[in-house]
């Protein structure tokens, strides 16, 4: 057990430890408590000196060189040795400290889970983080950005915003989505909003629209159908437009090396409006739309938020209309 000494000034501290030892010199350390005039308050210190040899103790030699921690600094330089000791041992740029609490815990997670590399992968192989941890974490992750998600569809943000969104959040998208191609343009002509390579090295394309302001369905039916507003169709040929100058470029060597994929058979996920209030007429006339295309996929910010629901397990608000829309949810 270690003894905790008292001067006669009222000071507490450790035995002195010699940190190195060399031919002419050596470093030791003092942990020491003082206190101060208010009654129960003190600061606990490091007191860091090199010596001469031969020498005696740090309180009685004078050092070579001297420094003195106080409590502030003392605490802050256990916080950055905690926090950075062994990711530097290791060579790691991105890192949890998986001692932090929860929200600190989902900050750093945020940065490692999307970081190019296989960082996690190297933090688990050193036993530093378990599989467990990873899958809670990302989780977790997702789950907050799940939450936001659902705010932001309350607010009435530019087609920006949920284009940066996604661009982040790329896993509620599906999970045949491997990777989002920094090349966005196809063309001359056309611009994708996302290039999507698939995990068969395969690519397609992702339009995100506003889930609010752009209606779906038109304001009045044709022979009693439901039918696609003005900026479905716009939203609609506009997709189909960018999957055929695609498909012009796949014979392109130079195409295909600037995206780093191969295109055979694009298929095109179009992301607009909302469905939270959708009879059961509607829900119909949505499977038929969809059934109608080949390379179409169409998808309503609602029906991707429950999809993102099922997925991690979250609960959903049970009433009927939510159910009999998730039944026509593609994948």
């Amino acid at each position: 057990m270690s003894e905790i000494k008292t001067s006669k000034g009222g000071i507490s501290y450790a035995p002195s430890r010699t940190l190195k030892m060399k031919k002419r010199v050596y470093t030791q350390a003092v942990l020491m408590r003082i206190p101060h005039n208010h009654e129960g308050e003190n600061d606990v210190s490091l007191k860091i000196g090199r010596y001469t040899l031969p020498g005696k103790s740090v309180a009685e030699e004078k050092p070579k060189s001297e420094l003195t921690l106080d409590k502030d600094e003392l605490e802050s330089l256990i916080q950055y040795i905690s926090e950075y000791h062994t990711p530097v041992s290791l060579g790691q740029g991105n890192y949890v400290n998986v001692a932090g609490g929860q929200a600190r815990l989902v900050r750093q997670f945020k940065d490692l889970v999307e970081a190019e590399g296989d960082t996690a992968r190297i933090l688990m192989d050193y036993g530093i983080l378990s599989d467990n941890v990873i899958i809670a974490a990302t989780s977790i992750k997702k789950t907050v950005s799940l939450k936001e998600f659902e705010e932001a569809l309350k607010e009435d943000y530019a087609e920006k915003y949920w284009q940066d969104w996604f661009s982040t959040n790329k896993w509620i998208l599906g999970s045949d989505f491997a990777q989002i191609i920094d090349e966005r343009r196809i063309d001359a002509d056309n611009i994708a909003d996302y290039i999507m390579k698939a995990f068969d090295g395969f690519v397609d394309l992702v339009e995100i629209k506003k889930p609010n302001g752009i209606p779906f369905w038109a304001t009045a039916k044709d022979h009693n159908n439901y039918i696609p507003s003005a900026d479905l169709v716009k939203a609609i040929t506009q997709c189909l437009n960018y999957l055929h100058a695609i498909e012009q470029e796949a014979n392109s060597v130079k195409f295909t090396r600037k995206i780093g994929g191969k295109v055979i058979k694009p298929r095109c996920t179009l992301v607009i409006g909302r469905s939270n209030e959708w009879g059961e007429d509607q829900m119909e006339a949505y499977r038929i739309l969809n059934a109608s295309y080949n390379q179409l996929s169409i998808l309503t910010y609602d029906q991707l938020l429950m999809r993102a629901q099922n997925v991690l397990g979250v609960d959903i608000v049970g009433n009927e209309q939510q159910e009999r829309q998730n039944e026509i949810i593609p994948f």
